[in-house]
């Protein structure tokens, strides 16, 4: 089966955009995350165009950091921001293209900490992927390292709706930049309850303050994770499940909207 996935990142100053105000919530989870388990050497998968990365880097920390993304677009913009960084900062980041199920780091083993954040595992589509993945980056920790994934909780009346109603088309956001152009973004769904897969087309117009217009359509395909098949992958991977959080909050576990999984190589 052919999946939709590359050409929702290869605007990556539109991404930027987008996901701005998702720093508010998540960025201040990761950099307490860092804080606790004080690693040495860092891995972020999908790491895109550096949102999470770059703050860390500012957090307290001496930690080498690493990236890795299938996308070229996003680890453009991501090299962008870090020129505009001193150069201890910029000394402390390797940054490689590949596929989180096929990657070979030179510090493969030796990793305390790898991060799979914001719904970025939602790309892996096959359970052989999946497996892959998890399997791989099992063998790129260090024995105590630990695997991080966050995921949202799928909502069912949000994919009953995405099931009953694929037509129906939402506005979910209104993006200003003062004195260029404001940016309406709408989303259609349809959802396949059989390959758990979510099929999204993101309409964006931009109406630019000089009277042009523009309006491009992306497509991105969605693997949905139920929270029993997200745990069943750590354990059948080899790994121990340290803790399961449901937000950004820390909160338990089925208080939240999201699945924050901490595995653990033995």
């Amino acid at each position: 089966m052919a999946y939709n996935m590359g050409e929702y990142y290869e605007r990556a100053g539109d991404y930027d955009l987008e996901y701005q105000g998702q720093s508010e919530q998540d960025v201040p989870f990761w950099r307490e995350l860092v804080m606790r388990y004080t690693p040495q050497r860092v891995l972020e998968l999908a790491c895109g165009s550096g949102r999470i990365g770059m703050e860390l880097l500012h957090s307290p920390g001496s930690f080498e950091l690493e990236g890795l993304d299938i996308s070229a677009e996003m680890l453009g913009a991501y090299r962008s921001k870090l020129e505009r960084e001193d150069e201890a900062t910029r000394g402390r980041v390797t940054l490689h293209e590949g596929d989180m199920c096929d990657y070979s780091l030179a510090n493969k083993g030796a990793f305390d900490l790898i991060l799979l954040p914001f719904n970025s595992i939602a790309h892996l589509y096959e359970i052989e992927q999946q497996l892959e993945a998890f399997r791989n980056t099992f063998e790129h920790l260090a024995a105590g390292g630990r695997f991080v994934v966050d995921v949202f909780v799928p909502d069912i009346d949000y994919l009953s709706d995405a099931l009953n109603h694929p037509s129906h088309v939402y506005v979910e956001d209104e993006i200003e930049v003062p004195g260029e152009f404001t940016m309406l973004l709408y989303t259609s769904r349809k959802y396949d309850p059989v390959e758990q897969l979510e099929h999204m087309l993101w309409t964006h117009e931009k109406f630019f303050e000089n009277g042009e217009h523009e309006r491009y359509l992306n497509k991105l395909d969605m693997h949905i994770f139920f929270p029993r098949e997200l745990q069943l992958l750590f354990l059948a991977t080899g790994f121990s499940i340290d803790a399961i959080y449901g937000g950004y909050d820390w909160k338990p576990f089925g208080k939240g909207t999201r699945q924050i999984v901490v595995g653990r190589k033995q």
